[in-house]
This record gives structure tokens, C-alpha cells and sequence, in this order.
């Protein structure tokens, strides 16, 4: 009864295998988002018109803020998924907290200007 040779370890290598699996799958979910905003950076820059606000360079600002916003993205997933893997491995993991912020807060920002630029396309 108090023998410990009978208890098997909480976390084998079956589990530590999915968990850094389930690392790779987010990310790709953060591969995907910034595949998207630059990808709509480009579409914005290609497709939008220029002269919305005279002497205001709102178009080109929006599809920097999209670019930028997905070369911050992949850094920000590949920061993550490096510091993720460390801590699986020591067995001290943490979850995500500024880079969600972060990334939540350069959403609405650029969803702003997406609203503003919009608003100013039906005039």
C-alpha cells in the first residue's frame, strides 16, 4: 500500500507529446492570424482608394497597421511557442498574458481605423 514503485507518473511521454502538439497547433493559430493581416494589408493597399481625406494618408496607415499587426503577430506566436516548449519540458508551465493583450489591443485598434475609413468611404 505505501509502495511508490505501483504509482505511475501523472505526465508520461504520451502526454507531453500531445501537450507539445497542442503548443504547434496555437502557433499555428497565430501563424494563421498573421498570414491574414498581412495578407489584408496588401489586398487594402492594392484595392483601396487613396484620395479619401486629402493631405491625410489614411489608406497607407491602414495597410501598414495591417502588415505590422501580422509581423507582430508571428513574432509574438513564435515567442510564445518557444517559451511554451521550455516550460513543458521543465514542467512549469504559464500561461500567455501580454502577448494576448497585446495582440487584443492592436486588433481594435486597427478594427478602429478599418470603422473610421469606412464611415469616411460613404460620404
Amino acid at each position: 500500500m505505501g509502495d511508490d514503485r505501483d504509482i505511475e507518473p501523472i505526465a508520461g511521454p504520451e502526454s507531453r507529446a500531445r501537450t507539445h502538439l497542442a503548443n504547434e497547433r496555437t502557433f499555428l493559430a497565430w501563424f494563421r492570424a498573421a498570414v491574414a493581416l498581412v495578407a489584408l494589408g496588401l489586398a487594402a493597399a492594392q484595392f483601396l482608394s487613396r484620395g479619401v481625406v486629402p493631405g491625410v494618408p489614411l489608406t497607407r496607415f491602414i495597410d501598414i497597421a495591417f502588415v505590422a499587426g501580422g509581423v507582430f503577430a508571428v513574432l509574438a506566436g513564435a515567442r510564445r511557442y518557444y517559451r511554451a516548449a521550455r516550460q513543458i519540458e521543465e514542467a512549469r508551465f504559464q500561461p500567455a498574458t501580454y502577448s494576448i493583450a497585446i495582440m487584443t489591443v492592436l486588433l481594435v485598434l486597427i478594427a478602429a481605423l478599418a470603422i473610421a475609413f469606412i464611415v469616411l468611404l460613404r460620404r
